[in-house]
């Protein structure tokens, strides 16, 4: 048999210490965040609400606030609110077929 069909296979020196591979996860870090910050601004003011009071807080809070009244008045928030409808229906569908179940004031599922 051949020495060209020996596994494992050598792979050659990369030399790069795994920088590229750093360099590809971080850009995709990055365009996720700029893409959840753009479709999704009314997480990013939810997770504001949940921190700490402060002066820095409060400027983000505004900043966040601001944004997320401005995406929905452009219309990018448009795709989550569809998300979230289709969710809640779902949620309140009886999934065996039957009509919708109402669902309780403590959010908990009515039986039918």
């Amino acid at each position: 048999m051949s020495d060209l069909y020996e596994f494992p296979a050598d792979l050659p020196d990369q030399g790069d210490n795994g920088r590229a591979t750093l360099q590809w996860t971080g850009g995709v870090i990055a365009l996720t965040t700029l893409g959840l910050a753009l479709l999704n601004p009314t997480a990013i003011s939810g997770w504001l609400d949940d921190l700490p009071p402060g002066p820095a807080t409060v400027r983000l809070t505004a900043i966040g606030d601001g944004w997320a009244e401005t995406a929905d008045r452009i219309g990018l928030a448009a795709g989550h609110a569809r998300l979230h409808a289709a969710w809640k229906s779902a949620e309140r569908t009886d999934w065996r077929g039957r009509q919708p179940v109402e669902m309780a004031a403590t959010d908990a599922v009515a039986n039918p």
